[in-house]
């Protein structure tokens, strides 16, 4: 095998040919080992080096091809790769930037940063205790059941794990009459928690157990060393850690009323009343009632609570009964006094049971007293005046109770949803509707708002009954089914009416009303209670009757 010789080879003397250019004339010559070496490698070693270019730059997120040695074999005519040349690192270690530390972790969503989600129970029985635990520890306070939200757990499902794990009560054995949610309370400086989150974000729900007083068991949870079950009107503030009492007193105000906890004689049932079971008292009554200023949450207010009457459906007819009687014997006094007004503003979905309300509630009061108007579409006449012009003329006369089966609202609620006419229209009407309640009150008059609240599966029931009932056909109509499939609309404007237009003069109260015979109840109820705080009297005769005799 002939092996190229050492390069560079010079140019040998050739004889002068004809193409020569004279004698001693040199020309080079090709060696035959360089075109030996480029048959076998395809090019010759000095074109390879000379067309070597620096490899492009790699696009952003490739790596750049590594550098290369190059030598020429001798033995195999190939060129030798070699160890890629890298850049020496160098001596000095750089130094990496620093890294933000991680945010702290949430175990769920939250509506703020760094607060922990938790799902706390006010547990009552069925004859008004409720349940407290006190902690492990040596401080004397103690505490509703309660914890923290998991990750991926509905506080639905956080609330029914820590009721069994702190006190061993099953879903089974309680309903969840009411929420509320988005109340924060900061945890003290030796709190070990604080390095995770400031505090927690609580939603209190007010629970009724199915049994009086039902026993506890503390085997499956180390928070609660004892347990105990106190009736409501001992329920005191100061049994509480210090940095909860302004949440509990939040809650405790939300489900119990705005007075809670209220004194002593005014938390004692009335005398109609079991004493077998818990009572609608004055305090309590409030638990329905639309703070004025406050924001409302339509959804936090159950239409199938029931939370007030822990009887029967029987026992409620029993203390049903007693409540007519007594508003009859209140309305002939108001009738006789002539001084006061009364105004009942009955608003509700489609089959809420206004109707029903009235029929049942005030079946007993005199006729000459009441005074009913329902308010249907506007006529031509009432078109040509104010939205005002057709509610004014109908306000209850002195001595007199006037019901309004839907009212002045449904000309915000309908023209708002169905867009009757443009927003700004509906939206000035808020001041003129304050502006009319607020010169009714001025002049005596006592307004009870009432919002009927159904759910969406309560009205199916109930629109599907009146077209299985010939009776009820009359009752049926195909606007509902428009009014049906805007739903969601008509929730968002009684939640936003509600809100902005219950007043300390006209406040606004959410009935639960998928239960037929609690709805006239908490009505009742409430009707007594109003009629209670005008002192009603009968007029004192300005004349001796033992002197007037009555001739044959």
């Amino acid at each position: 095998m002939t092996t190229p010789p050492s390069w560079p080879i010079r140019p040998a003397a050739v004889p002068p040919t004809s193409a020569g250019t004279g004698t001693g004339s040199t020309m080079p010559v090709s060696p035959p080992s360089a075109c030996w070496a480029s048959s076998r490698t395809g090019t010759a070693p000095w074109l390879w080096l000379k067309n070597w270019r620096r490899p492009p730059v790699p696009e952003p997120g490739k790596r750049r091809p590594t550098r290369v040695a190059s030598s020429w074999n001798t033995s195999s005519g190939r060129m030798n790769r070699k160890m890629p040349l890298r850049k020496p690192e160098s001596r000095k270690r750089r130094l990496k930037p620093p890294v933000k530390p991680p945010p702290p972790v949430m175990d769920t969503p939250s509506t703020a940063k760094n607060w922990r989600l938790n799902a706390a129970a006010v547990i009552m029985d069925a004859d008004g205790y409720v349940l407290l635990g006190k902690d492990n520890g040596r401080n004397p306070y103690w505490h509703f059941p309660q914890g923290g939200v998991i990750k991926n757990e509905s506080i639905e499902r956080a609330l029914a794990r820590e009721v069994w794990e702190e006190v061993g009560l099953r879903p089974t054995e309680y309903t969840i009459v009411s929420r509320l949610p988005g109340l924060r309370y900061k945890y003290p400086s030796g709190n070990r928690k604080v390095t995770r989150w400031i505090g927690q974000e609580q939603t209190y729900f007010l629970v009724r157990c199915k049994a009086r007083r039902p026993k506890t068991d503390l085997h499956r949870s180390p928070e609660f060393s004892k347990t105990k079950w106190i009736p409501l009107q001992d329920l005191k503030l100061e049994m509480f850690p210090k940095f909860k009492r302004k949440v509990i007193k939040d809650a405790l105000q939300q489900f119990f009323g705005p007075d809670f906890p209220a004194k002593p004689a005014a938390m004692k049932t009335s005398s109609t009343s079991s004493p077998a079971s818990s009572t609608l008292t004055s305090h309590t009554m409030n638990r329905y009632l639309v703070p004025p200023g406050k924001k409302l949450r339509l959804k936090d207010y159950s239409p199938d609570d029931k939370s007030l009457f822990s009887g029967t459906k029987e026992e409620s007819l029993v203390e049903f009964d007693k409540l007519r009687e007594e508003l009859q014997e209140l309305q002939k006094k108001l009738f006789a006094q002539h001084k006061h007004r009364v105004l009942v503003i009955l608003q509700a979905m489609d089959a809420g049971g206004k109707d029903g309300c009235v029929k049942h509630v005030f079946s007993r009061v005199d006729p000459q007293g009441l005074h009913v108007v329902p308010f249907k579409k506007p006529t031509i006449e009432e078109l040509d005046h104010d939205f005002l012009w057709r509610v004014h003329k109908e306000v209850p006369a002195k001595g007199q109770i006037a019901i309004f089966n839907r009212s002045h609202y449904e000309d915000i609620i309908a023209v708002r949803v169905k867009k009757i006419f443009p927003d700004p229209v509906w939206k000035r009407r808020y001041k003129h509707v304050l502006d009319f309640e607020s010169m009714l009150a001025e002049e005596g008059t006592v307004i009870i708002k009432l919002f009927l609240n159904i759910s969406k599966a309560e009205q199916k029931r109930r629109l599907e009954s009146r077209l299985q009932d010939p009776d009820k056909l009359w009752k049926f109509c195909m606007d509902d089914l428009d009014d049906r499939n805007r739903w969601d609309e008509f929730q968002t404007a009684y939640q936003d009416l509600i809100e902005k237009t219950s007043t300390p003069d006209a406040p606004w109260y959410i009935i639960p009303a998928d239960r037929k015979w609690y709805r006239n109840l908490v009505v009742a109820r409430l009707m007594v209670e109003k009629l209670r705080h005008l002192q009603l009297t009968f007029p004192t005769p300005n004349f001796d009757p033992a002197s007037i005799i009555i001739p044959d």
